[in-house]
């Protein structure tokens, strides 16, 4: 049997110690950036407006079913084109902060260009969620990648309508 994954999301004022989000959601399908702190809300109801950032996306990987080993876990942005004064920040972490549409410090990789996964920032898992003390390079049971937050930041001279469709890649080894 292989293992099953699926992008997870958490949102809302942190809780708890390590903190996570107030409410989390299952099975993403879709990794929107907008102008609100949620999973439900469509991306055209709360537009990021020019010289404005998005709320921070605290993304995440679950994986579930029989495997013996999840490995080498790697993040990028690894196809599609930002425009103009648009601009990705990004980072792995297992410390989840509050959304905001701050630039958020924390965020300190750039990933607005795109790169080849291999070169991807390093992702490390727990089996209690992204907010694990002390992930670990391998899963061997049922766990979480730490989080994989990004924010879209603009400036005044980004075009207005929706951007160009990118692709954030998760890689990583299963045996």
């Amino acid at each position: 049997m292989s293992a099953t994954f699926e992008f997870w999301e958490d949102n809302g004022p942190a809780i708890s110690s390590p903190p996570k989000g107030t409410t989390r959601t299952a099975a993403r399908g879709e990794g929107n950036w907008k102008n609100v702190d949620d999973s439900v809300t469509a991306y055209t109801s709360s537009p990021v407006r020019a010289g404005n950032n998005s709320f921070d996306k605290w993304q995440f990987g679950r994986f579930t079913g029989a495997f013996n080993e999840i490995s080498n876990g790697l993040w990028a942005h690894t196809a599609g084109v930002l425009g103009a004064g648009l601009a990705v920040k990004g980072a792995v972490t297992s410390t989840y902060t509050t959304p905001a549409t701050t630039a958020n410090a924390a965020l300190s990789v750039d990933m607005t260009p795109v790169i080849a996964i291999g070169s991807g920032q390093p992702v490390l898992f727990h089996t209690t969620g992204p907010e694990g003390a002390t992930p670990t390079p391998t899963l061997t049971a049922a766990g979480y990648t730490q989080y994989l937050p990004t924010q879209l930041q603009t400036t005044v001279s980004a075009a207005a309508g929706d951007i160009a469709s990118v692709a954030l890649t998760l890689e990583y080894d299963e045996n």
